[in-house]
């Protein structure tokens, strides 16, 4: 994918005691850019407990502190021990949402869905096309998501990128994209917005340790391919404040939303529905936290038919 000069984004340290300032910005811009705002510890942890669960694997170079890449190709990870660690969720519930509790002013409530990305180099069927986080989960609008970069990145790595601005124009249509594929839910399809339909300024940064990008629900960004030796280690989690209502999705790990997905799929598929018919099926269950269980997904496809 090719995008229009990358600009720099503006940083947010200075005004991390005025929640006030910090929501006005983030109302503006859609985003808020902090260097060095997380407990580098924490950011450090999750690096090395995933660097030791991908040496492991074979994919990092056996010796490496650094996720220096084998070679080896995506097949060959096991994204269930990534998910089984604990250092990735406690960053999640500490330090980030501390920095959450910051910016609304008030408590937050942590998704507990945190995902767990690794960007292989030269893999671009895996590589996040623009999009809004809304668009995938619905049923609350407070939400934001904070981007973690668990190592040093520079523009041979790649990054996340935002559209400033582009939130305020609402939920853009998104289209499912040829030969990119998600590798949170296997064999799934990703979807995102055509880069030429995006008139908002793309902004990035060079990333270190501490750093984190918080933006609004329909901001649009999307992930630059990886061009290093590297891979790309980073998490992102999602925050809103604790006295917003919670839906199914929120409240469920990645591994649970999976298992639910696959169950879902199988009875969709049972009963003769398209791709796209289980795709809208799957987004109104999880709205409704309806069980994945042949009644409700023969009644939700009934609807859908209506």
């Amino acid at each position: 994918m090719q995008t229009k000069a990358l600009g720099s984004f503006k940083l947010s340290n200075d005004l991390l005691a005025s929640p006030k300032r910090l929501k006005a910005r983030l109302a503006e811009e859609g985003y808020l850019f902090f260097h060095r705002v997380l407990d580098i510890e924490e950011v450090h942890s999750v690096k090395r407990d995933l660097v030791d669960a991908l040496q492991r694997q074979g994919v990092v170079k056996a010796g490496s502190s650094e996720p220096v890449w084998t070679g080896a190709g995506m097949d060959r990870i096991d994204d269930v021990a990534l998910y089984s660690l604990s250092s990735y969720e406690q960053l999640s519930e500490g330090a980030a949402k501390g920095l959450a509790e910051k910016v609304f002013g008030e408590p937050a409530f942590m998704f507990k869905n945190p995902n767990i990305r690794y960007s292989l180099p030269d893999h671009p069927m895996f590589v996040t096309p623009a999009h809004q986080d809304f668009f995938f989960i619905r049923g609350t609008t407070t939400f934001c998501t904070i981007w973690i970069p668990l190592m040093d990145l520079d523009e041979t790595m790649g990054g996340l990128v935002v559209a400033a601005g582009s939130h305020g124009r609402g939920l853009r249509e998104h289209a499912e994209r040829e030969e990119v594929y998600s590798y949170v839910f296997k064999g799934r399809r990703q979807k995102g917005v055509p880069l030429e339909g995006i008139d908002e300024p793309w902004l990035t940064s060079d990333y270190h340790p501490g750093d984190a990008l918080l933006f609004h629900n329909l901001t649009l960004h999307w992930a630059l391919p990886n061009r290093s030796d590297r891979i790309r280690l980073s998490i992102d989690t999602r925050a809103q404040p604790a006295k917003s209502p919670r839906t199914f999705q929120l409240e469920r790990t990645i591994l649970e939303l999976r298992q639910y997905r696959k169950e879902v799929q199988r009875i969709a598929t049972e009963v003769g529905a398209s791709e796209l018919v289980f795709e809208a099926a799957l987004v109104e269950m999880m709205k409704r936290g309806a069980p994945a269980e042949r009644k409700s997904v023969e009644a939700i496809i009934a609807e859908l038919g209506q």
